[in-house]
């Protein structure tokens, strides 16, 4: 296994539009709708973490099996801890989305594009600048 790199890093060659044709600006507007919405897979990961926090304590309030080890017990009500701490999690988040949903906003847009007249006369090729030549011929 080597350290070396893979390519050798250098600069992208700079690419400059020919100066007799013009660059034609398109501007487009539209609506959109602006809102904040929750992260599902953080709620879902948060609630389950609380059902097994859960678990742990409903486990430790109550008399276990002396058959059983108390690591056991804890793992059998730790996993329905985590299925329905995962559950409410999922709620939870489907109650914030409907929620944050009545805060969207209707706002205007504008995008820019800037697209070059293609001429079957000049070559359509761009000029490619690297750093020696800057634009000298």
């Amino acid at each position: 296994m080597t350290n070396a790199p893979d390519d050798q890093q250098r600069p992208e060659p700079v690419v400059e539009p020919s100066a007799d044709r013009a660059a034609e600006s398109i501007v487009e507007r539209d609506e959109v709708t602006v809102r904040r919405a929750p992260k599902v897979p953080v709620f879902l990961i948060m609630g389950a973490a609380l059902g097994v926090v859960v678990s742990l304590i409903v486990t430790s309030l109550f008399p276990f099996d002396s058959g059983e080890g108390v690591a056991q017990t804890y793992g059998y009500i730790s996993l329905w801890g985590l299925t329905i701490g995962g559950a409410v999690g999922c709620v939870v988040a489907i109650v914030a989305e409907q929620v944050t949903s009545r805060g969207a906003k209707r706002v205007q847009v504008e995008r820019e594009r800037l697209e070059m007249p293609i001429d079957d006369e000049v070559d359509t090729a761009p000029r490619q600048v690297t750093d020696g030549e800057h634009g000298r011929d």
